[in-house]
């Protein structure tokens, strides 16, 4: 004879069920944004995947096809700069014991240019006097400044494991892809019933949007401004590209890899490279956002900018680096089904009044 469930076994059930479920999130809760940015680069690459399958590689050997330059591609600059990373500062302290660091003079055609040029030449003398200041001030604070730094390698370091762990997670997120995507559509199905299909839709058309229009342009922006650091002959131009890349993702936030260069260009006499560098970024890196950024992310689904703009620094502050992610993400997706929810309503008004005068 089946027995009956009381109430109370009904309340139990769900509290131990909600107790584990909170257990779980204990245990996950470190890991949690690593499996997010997994998550999100394996969404972003499947179709790449998807046709590694169709040339009939296993599940095992196209998520290894996959996720090897992947992890070479992220993980390689982190690791060069780790690697150098106790030169480098031991170079700038030297740098900053051994050098003068003058600031040179004005160039003769600054004082020959029409109406600006006295002006001009006042301000680069000016300019010159304040950066031998704060030479001379990070000087006097430079062991305090590098054992900063070396805190933040610390962190650096901590953050490339976290990216290492993510690497290896995004192989089972491709391996097992389908069945995950399978058990998600269930469970989507029982919470929204008949409308799932049109919020996967739009969930899916807004997270495209906002990481091809997000990626795309800042690896756009990275990519010229490799190309600008190797025609000047800076060092390091892969590592400040990967920089850039990273950068280019907040808008402005590009000027905090220029400005320096142009600035040390400068003050090692390098004029001309130094004025190079400040054009090719103000005038070409710097404008590929305004147009590029917009056609990417119409391609999906049309979002405001300004949606975007809000998002990428409200998940910054909220979640930090993967936020850049979630966060326009998060709001394009609730914009898109609120949307989609008001012309939806819209339609049934309109229709509604029809309805009923066919049937009277």
């Amino acid at each position: 004879m089946k027995q009956s469930i009381t109430r109370y076994e009904k309340i139990a059930s769900l509290a131990a069920l909600c107790v584990l479920l909170f257990a779980c999130y204990r245990v996950l809760q470190p890991f949690i944004f690593d499996l997010l940015w997994a998550a999100i680069l394996c969404y972003v690459t499947w179709p790449l995947y998807a046709k590694l399958r169709d040339w009939h590689l296993t599940r095992n050997w196209a998520a290894i096809c996959m996720v090897l330059p992947i992890g070479l591609l992220v993980l390689t600059p982190f690791v060069a700069a780790a690697l150098t990373f106790t030169e480098d500062i031991n170079r700038m302290l030297q740098w900053l014991g051994d050098h003068a660091h003058s600031w040179p003079a004005p160039p003769a055609w600054l004082k020959n240019l029409p109406m600006v040029g006295a002006s001009a030449v006042e301000t680069w003398i000016n300019f010159g006097e304040d950066s031998s200041r704060i030479i001379n001030l990070v000087r006097q604070y430079a062991l305090g400044v590098s054992g900063w730094i070396f805190k933040q390698g610390i962190s650096l370091a901590g953050e490339l494991m976290h990216m290492g762990l993510s690497i290896l997670v995004l192989f089972f997120f491709y391996r097992d892809g389908e069945r995950v995507a399978d058990h998600a559509i269930s469970v989507v199905e029982r919470l929204a019933g008949e409308q799932t299909q049109r919020i996967l839709h739009i969930v899916r058309t807004s997270l495209r949007a906002v990481v091809y229009g997000i990626l795309g342009t800042a690896l756009a922006q990275a990519l010229v401004s490799i190309l600008g650091f190797v025609i000047a002959g800076v060092p390091y131009a892969f590592v400040l590209g990967v920089v850039a890349f990273f950068l280019m993702i907040i808008p402005a936030a590009g000027t905090l890899v220029w400005l320096p260069i142009s600035a040390w260009l400068l003050m090692e006499g390098e004029t001309g490279w130094a004025i190079f560098i400040a054009v090719w970024f103000l005038l070409l890196v710097g404008t590929i956002d305004n147009w590029l950024r917009p056609i990417l992310i119409s391609r999906e689904v049309e979002l405001p900018f300004v949606l975007i703009m809000f998002g990428i620094f409200g998940g910054l502050l909220a979640f930090g680096f993967i936020g850049v992610f979630i966060g326009p993400t998060l709001l394009a997706t609730s914009y898109a089904l609120l949307l989609d929810w008001l012309i939806r309503k819209e339609k049934e008004t309109l229709v509604m009044p029809g309805k009923r005068g066919v049937a009277d």
